[in-house]
């Protein structure tokens, strides 16, 4: 198998030589990263070994990162401090990580092409730090550290990790409907509109108002959630009789991501989140989550405003509860027109895509975009 070739390479009482350049080779061809980012890896890497400094803080670091598995804040702040070029030292680093990456897989009994998936994302990072700065190197290690360690998996056209969900809301299921009802927490302050305090940097002094939550044994009482993503300030009252609690602050949930690459359809997603529930099932029964969570631009809730209804951007809202978060409209910026692009650059965007016109044209004629975040109940998601 590829996993026992790199971890048997190079390498001496089972440890693997990361700087070795045969196994530099053969991961980056694994992990199939464009050509002239493997040459760069590859000759980076021998240029470490020839540097007894370098070669001793890329081993250091990669043991902390990767063996030791240290919180990784501190130590990717330091390897992306260090050396002349610490960017390619970092996807060095990184690509030591795979023989880590490969006994956690197996251990779990993971299939071999599910790490390959989810390593993907190093060629797309690579690719946007060549793009940002003319020359190879790896900037998003706060982001990759989560590949490498088993926190995150690509399965099919999305990515998932476990984590608590963390966001201030509470989702019922009424007993007899099914139908779900969303409150907030105590004490999240919103605008008259619905929408987080201070999203896109708006804030209403005046108009603004505090949500509230009690449960008294037998009702739940808070602000509930529009359909559309805002908060309504008129407060209801849920009947424990009536209604189940199936999400709330705390809970283990699958944290969902959309890497880029191949469109998004509707039936991609479906599919990812039936893979994802059953390979949490069977390689995690440990952690059984409630419900699929997304925080991103494609849930902005001006979307179904501006965008066709068959569009993949409102099919892929379809399936979740839309919850207000404060947000701008930067993510949007950079996912719809390039990395680094900020609302100053506004005059000179591109417009070759339907969906940079709308766009241009709903921000040009002094409308608001911003992100929000939503949850998709497991039952749900997993439903034919």
């Amino acid at each position: 198998m590829l996993g026992d070739w790199l971890k048997g390479l190079g390498g001496s009482n089972g440890v693997v030589d990361f700087l070795h350049p045969a196994y530099m080779e053969r991961a980056c061809a694994a992990i199939r990263l464009p050509d002239e980012a493997a040459r760069a890896v590859v000759e980076e890497a021998a240029h470490i070994s020839g540097d007894e400094r370098l070669k001793a803080a890329a081993r250091r670091l990669h043991r902390e990162l990767f063996v030791d598995k240290a919180a990784p804040g501190d130590a990717n702040k330091r390897l992306l401090a260090t050396g002349p070029r610490p960017a390619m030292l970092a996807a060095v680093v990184y690509m030591g990580a795979l023989p880590q990456m490969i006994d956690f897989y197996e251990a779990k009994g993971i299939p071999e092409p599910i790490w390959l998936d989810t390593l993907d994302d190093m060629a797309i990072w690579m690719r946007h730090y060549y793009d940002l700065h003319g020359k190879w190197g790896l900037g998003q290690v706060g982001w990759l550290v989560n590949h490498m360690t088993g926190r995150l998996f690509r399965l099919g056209r999305l990515q998932f990790m476990f984590k608590s969900y963390g966001m201030p809301f509470k989702a019922f299921r009424h007993r007899t409907t099914g139908d779900v009802a969303v409150l907030s927490d105590s004490g999240v302050r919103f605008r008259a509109d619905g929408q987080a305090d201070g999203t896109n940097g708006v804030f209403d002094p005046e108009g603004g108002w505090t949500s509230v939550y009690a449960y008294d044994g037998s009702a739940h009482k808070g602000n509930p959630i529009s359909a559309a993503g805002a908060a309504e300030r008129e407060p209801v009252i849920l009947p424990e009789r009536e209604w189940e609690p199936i999400l709330q602050p705390g809970d283990t949930v699958l944290d969902v991501h959309i890497p880029e690459g191949s469109k998004m359809s509707h039936e991609l997603c479906r599919d990812s989140y039936r893979q994802a529930a059953a390979f949490a099932e069977s390689r995690f029964p440990e952690k059984p989550f409630k419900a699929f969570v997304c925080t991103s631009w494609l849930l902005a809730p001006q979307f179904p405003r501006l965008l066709p209804a068959d569009s993949n951007i409102v099919k892929f809202q379809s399936d979740y509860y839309i919850t207000p978060v404060r947000s701008d409209e930067l993510q949007t910026l950079e996912r719809v027109f390039g990395f680094g692009t900020t609302p100053a650059d506004l005059p000179r965007l591109p417009r070759e895509t339907t969906l940079q016109r709308i766009v241009y044209d709903h921000l040009a004629s002094g409308g608001y975009i911003h992100g929000a975040s939503g949850f998709v109940p497991k039952d749900d998601a997993v439903r034919t």
